[in-house]
């Protein structure tokens, strides 16, 4: 049947554009994993912005594109007729291009998005996928359901499928999470997540193999009875997939093992599918590997099976509990889209290709595409799986999070070379359609991918002809199995988080300020999620690190939901209270100012050209990550205790964590008494240079004298720590716990040894001038001015403990403590402390009263 060549061309074109857009912003993203600062003062080219456009734009550019542009060619040999209407064509071809690929694409990289994985495009793309997908089931599903053959062949009931069940399925995932909140978006979002990949680019994938397997070997399929169980229980099974991506969430855990054992059964089905198209090459393996499209999509079915026992294995608790948030789901993902749907994708398209009047085809540029793809993503995909297994053998631990980022560092850079291998990859593929011979008709040179199996078809499922009424089966079963997801998945989970909010949501729990609202948009507009969970999983690991795993009623003021399915940074759940303002946005500024190993971009667009001048946008979003876990702190889940509303025996019945016996806080602070020999002495302080070098040095400055470059954004300005001397007790507190009211974080979630380091390094940079001595007069007249100007705040003995003390942040110095040089202390009574209590005294006292409260602060060190 005829064809419509020039649809073929234009989104063949429009499918190379997008994969090499989407590849490149891959790999850009791929490098600043390990050159953060690269391109990073370009709104439009920040991380969380290009992963938005690279994912939707794979999904939408590269593979619908691909997808419609084989479909244009094999639905009229399927169905013995021509598509709808070539009108029609254009205007799909200018709704898809135009209106959803081109159109999502600006509005991301300008910041108009939303955070929902698969569903980054905004609400009016949303509308515009939708016409898309309407009018591919106006052109394709048509043509099908009036097909004039005895028996539709297989393929055509997966394009059948998979169109009609995505039409339905796109709008509940998109647009219901936009304003359901919470774990109840959650639960739909999950939906989505599986059907965006089972709906539409498995059945539509499929259905190339299908069709181009028998089209070149010339043999049929091995058996067209298990090709049509195949199709059934992919549509039965793959919708109630999608909770498996929130396992050990407050999402009902009835519906999180449901989706386990689906997922386990997928992956027998996707055996069964995989092994009738491998049979049906069988003796054909000469052909397959001269063949460059089938042995596209012949690699394409073994990447399937693998991915797929894969995701099954990794829904599985156990797996799923050590590798969930790491780089394995991100191997995993790029060996679905790239190894089983994009070469999948290109077997159908080259096949179209080299038949289509008008094209050109470069056979040795597609062999070519065909291996450097093939290295690319099998060292892309092992060393991703490697990275995901180190960092979650190391977030077991109680390591700093910052160590695996640093254990990471060699991966991403073995991803950043097989990326560019990937790359150059696509770019043999735009030559190979782009280059060669030109295509001219050739009557009866290709079998129709369908009609030479139809005799066989209706023999071998004579017995079974329920199996072959599409007409009717195709549109009830996708009405009724889409309706059975979306009420076990998404109905039935909604009515049980309703029961189980309004349990367990404690009075007075508060909206977010107008603020913190607006934060929450620039969140989500600059794609954090993509990097940082909102979700504090019912896992050990998680509470001892995060603090209490998140319930429901948490989150139910916040739609669409962000909980995220990657970590490249920390949870930030409980992130509210725990590093002080100023040091939020010297983050936000440059993050190595604050953590010099970090791999975060910078946002210098929400400040005015300096990190002391933040603007709205900025203060909003520090705003609102101070209310992270806000309520939840309200409510007492800070400490250990009952849950309220929770039962810990039911927990344990359901395979849930229970954390009611793990303390939340970091408790009193060990101190490290650093009297050790000096062999010993000197190996701690070595070791504790280089963490003070990696942790410390970019607010205090790489010497220590508080001059790091995140210094100019802090108030109070970081300690010059060469001009006091400090306790150990001290400085083991001040490391477990920081120092409220300023900059200094809590650092206990280093090792012993690092923070003992610490301890010994600090003293080595201190200064060692012993403490004065003073006559009785010189101490009798100090003490009375003491009494007089400083024991309101420091205490009468100088302990800082004085009558004001406890509403001062930072807390006044105990001299006990802290021994300041002379120098140093005639300078703080005489200019003040900026960012403190401390006033200037300059003016009221003269240069001899400062110069002896100066050396009579200096005696107290010490003193029991």
């Amino acid at each position: 049947m005829p064809t419509i060549p020039a649809l073929i061309r234009w989104h063949g074109y429009a499918a190379l554009a997008s994969v090499l857009y989407v590849a490149g912003l891959g790999l850009v993203m791929s490098i600043r994993f390990h050159a953060p600062g690269w391109l990073g003062d370009i709104p439009w080219l920040s991380w969380g912005r290009l992963r938005y456009a690279h994912t939707q734009g794979l999904f939408f550019g590269w593979l619908g594109n691909a997808f419609l542009a084989f479909l244009y060619f094999v639905v009229p040999r399927l169905a013995a007729r021509p598509v709808t209407g070539v009108r029609l064509g254009w205007a799909l071809f200018a709704v898809w291009n135009g209106l959803l690929v081109l159109a999502g694409w600006g509005l991301v990289q300008a910041g108009v998005s939303q955070p929902l994985e698969w569903a980054e495009f905004p609400l009016p793309v949303d509308g515009a996928a939708t016409l898309g997908l309407l009018l591919a089931v106006a052109q394709f599903v048509v043509p099908l359901l009036r097909a004039r053959v005895p028996s539709l062949y297989v393929s055509a009931w997966y394009i059948l499928g998979g169109l009609t069940f995505t039409l339905l399925a796109y709008p509940v995932g998109n647009v219901v999470p936009e304003y359901l909140p919470g774990a109840r978006g959650a639960t739909f979002s999950g939906l989505w997540i599986h059907d965006a990949v089972g709906l539409f680019v498995t059945p539509l994938a499929l259905a190339i193999a299908y069709a181009v397997i028998p089209a070149v070997s010339g043999r049929p399929i091995f058996s067209h009875f298990l090709s049509m169980i195949g199709f059934w229980l992919l549509f039965l099974l793959y919708p109630l997939n999608g909770t498996h991506h929130y396992v050990f969430s407050s999402i009902p855990m009835e519906a999180q093992k449901g989706a386990i054992v689906a997922s386990v059964y997928l992956g027998v089905d996707v055996i069964l599918v995989v092994t009738n198209l491998l049979l049906s090459l069988r003796g054909r393996s000469a052909v397959v590997g001269s063949d460059i499209p089938l042995l596209y999509v012949w690699t394409g079915t073994v990447a399937y099976l693998v991915v797929s026992l894969q995701g099954s294995a990794q829904s599985i608790m156990p797996l799923n509990r050590f590798t969930h948030f790491t780089d394995w789901v991100i191997g995993h993902s790029h060996l679905a889209m790239i190894g089983f749907a994009s070469f999948t994708a290109l077997g159908g398209l080259l096949h179209a290709w080299r038949l289509t009047p008008g094209c050109r085809y470069n056979r040795a540029a597609a062999g070519w595409s065909f291996w450097l793809l093939s290295l690319g993503l099998a060292a892309m995909v092992l060393d991703l799986t490697a990275a995901g297994l180190v960092q979650g053998q190391l977030w077991r631990g109680d390591l700093p999070w910052m160590d695996s980022v640093r254990a990471s560092a060699p991966f991403w850079w073995a991803r950043s070379i097989s990326g560019g291998v990937v790359l150059a990859g696509f770019l043999a593929v735009v030559t190979s359609m782009t280059t060669g011979p030109l295509v001219v008709p050739a009557p009866g040179r290709e079998a129709d991918a369908g009609s030479a199996q139809q005799d066989g078809a209706e023999e071998e499922v004579a017995g079974a002809r329920w199996l072959k009424d599409a007409y009717v089966l195709v549109a009830g079963a996708g009405v009724g199995l889409f309706a059975f997801s979306f009420v076990v998945l998404g109905l039935w989970p909604n009515r049980d988080l309703r029961d189980q909010i309004a349990r367990t949501r404690p009075t007075g729990s508060g909206a977010m300020s107008a603020s913190e609202a607006r934060g929450r948009l620039v969140y989500a507009r600059e794609g954090c999620m993509n990097c940082h969970s909102q979700l504090v999983r019912f896992t050990e690991e998680d509470v001892r690190r995060f603090g209490p795993a998140s319930r429901a009623w948490e989150g139910d003021g916040d739609a669409p939901q962000m909980w995220g399915t990657r970590r490249i940074g920390p949870d930030l759940a409980r992130e509210g209270g725990r590093r002080p303002r100023d040091w939020q946005l010297a983050h936000l500024w440059n993050p190595r100012h604050v953590v010099p190993d970090s791999i975060m971009p910078g946002y210098p667009w929400l400040f005015d050209g300096s990190p002391t001048r933040p603007r709205s946008e900025a203060l909003d979003l520090v705003n609102y990550l101070g209310s992270l876990g806000r309520d939840a702190r309200l409510a007492g889940l800070s400490g250990p205790g009952p849950l309220p509303g929770r039962d810990p025996e039911e927990e344990r019945r359901k395979g849930m964590f229970c954390d009611c016996s793990i303390p939340r806080t970091a408790g009193k602070a060990p101190i490290w008494d650093m009297a050790l020999a000096v062999g010993e002495g000197d190996r701690f302080a070595r070791r504790g240079a280089g963490v003070f070098a990696r942790d410390c040095a970019g607010c205090h400055g790489p010497e220590g004298r508080g001059d790091g470059p995140a210094a100019v954004a802090l108030t109070p300005a970081p300690r010059d720590l060469t001009v006091a001397r400090f306790s150990d007790r001290r400085l083991s507190e001040s490391l477990w716990n920081g120092i409220r009211g300023s900059s200094m974080p809590p650092w206990n979630d280093l090792t012993a040894g690092d923070l003992r380091g610490l301890v010994a390094f600090l003293g080595t940079i201190a200064p060692s001038d012993p403490s004065p001595e003073l006559d009785a007069e010189e101490r009798a007249a100090a003490r009375g001015l003491f009494a007089r100007q400083c024991a309101v705040c420091h205490g009468p003995e100088g302990r800082g403990d004085g009558p004001s003390a406890a509403i001062l942040a930072p807390i006044p110095t105990d001299f006990h403590e802290v021994r300041p040089t002379t120098a140093y202390a005639e300078s703080a009574l005489a200019r003040g402390v900026r960012g403190s209590a401390m006033p200037r005294w300059a003016g009221k006292l003269t240069p001899e009263e400062q110069k002896l409260l100066a050396r009579y602060v200096r005696s107290f060190f010490g003193k029991e």
